[in-house]
């Protein structure tokens, strides 16, 4: 690459030096044409010497300064393709070094501090691509490799920014009813088929009921995390329910969903009946109580979840308490 630039450098600067050279003849042999005429001129008026010679030295004159200004610039030419040949080279060089550190960027490395007075625009450019790959990185590894939803990482990261920036928001934590006996029954496929569908309904519910800036993350297993903003709570949670309700019959077998219910054992190791995969919501929002930080809504979180899961079938409930602090 360094070569085929510095030659199209080379190439640029003899095309331009040619087209300088002909404009140089072409003065060259104008002058020398006009101080012949003006010879033929003296010689064809009977004109003394003398009362030409002004004419004479001037054309002189601008014959030398032409062939002088044309040296000169030709060398100037020189010299500039030599420096901008060796600045491209000395750029295409830094190029290929953080080409090789971009490759080899990890999430965990410690990135070099760039400071304002040493590092240029290059630098600082470098070094801010580094840093957006790393946090690339980390929020791809920190990715389901399932729902291709982030993870927990990135929804510390949208809660910790939403709080920071004063905007108020509503936290919708998802859990699926009875998928362990679903999966014990039908096997851990059919039990992943059930979680991308459910990712796949939660997205799909935010395109459709939120905003574009809403948030989707999969805690892990059965849980999801949807983060939108108060006023849509109540037509995103309804549009995942009806949605979900509607989907998760067909995942079972004819018997089961005439049935209405499959056996299994729970956690306790108790043969029971489990009724078709429901979904809880469990809402938290800043809207009428403040949070110190993104555990703490989690926290409460998990508390809403263990008690709208055991209500029957599919629910959504909001965490409406007021904190102390706000009553304080």
């Amino acid at each position: 690459m360094r070569l085929n630039l510095i030659r199209q450098i080379l190439a640029s600067f003899l095309l331009v030096c040619a087209g300088f050279a002909l404009a140089w003849f072409c003065s060259l042999y104008l002058l020398r044409e006009l101080a012949a005429q003006l010879e033929l001129l003296s010689r064809g008026t009977g004109l003394a010497a003398g009362e030409l010679l002004p004419a004479q030295r001037l054309l002189h004159g601008g014959q030398v300064t032409v062939l002088v200004l044309g040296l000169a610039g030709f060398l100037g030419g020189l010299v500039g393709m030599v420096v901008a040949a060796s600045q491209a080279a000395r750029v295409l060089s830094r190029l290929k070094q953080a080409t090789r550190q971009l490759a080899n960027v990890v999430y965990d490395q410690a990135l070099p501090e760039v400071g304002n007075a040493t590092g240029d625009d290059l630098e600082r450019a470098i070094h801010e691509m580094m840093r957006k790959i790393q946090a690339t990185q980390q929020l791809y590894l920190d990715a389901s490799p399932l729902t291709r939803l982030p993870g927990n990482i990135a929804i510390e990261q949208v809660l910790q920014g939403k709080m920071q920036r004063g905007e108020k928001f509503a936290l919708c934590y998802i859990d699926l009813d009875d998928f362990k006996a679903y999966n014990d029954r039908y096997g851990y496929a059919r039990g992943s088929e059930l979680i991308k569908l459910a990712g796949e309904v939660i997205y799909r519910a935010k395109g459709e009921h939120g905003d574009p800036g809403d948030f989707v993350g999969h805690i892990g297993g059965d849980d999801f995390v949807l983060i939108t903003s108060p006023e849509h709570v109540a037509p995103v949670c309804q549009a995942i329910i009806a949605a979900f309700d509607r989907a998760v019959p067909d995942h079972y077998a004819a018997d089961d969903r005439e049935r209405g219910y499959i056996e299994g054992t729970d956690r306790y190791g108790v043969t029971r009946r489990f009724p078709l995969m429901t979904i809880s919501i469990a809402v938290v929002s800043d809207a009428r109580r403040s949070f110190a930080s993104p555990l703490e809504i989690a926290q409460v979180a998990t508390e809403v979840k263990d008690y709208v899961k055991s209500l029957p079938g599919s629910n959504y409930l909001v965490d409406r308490r007021i904190s102390q602090r706000e009553t304080s």
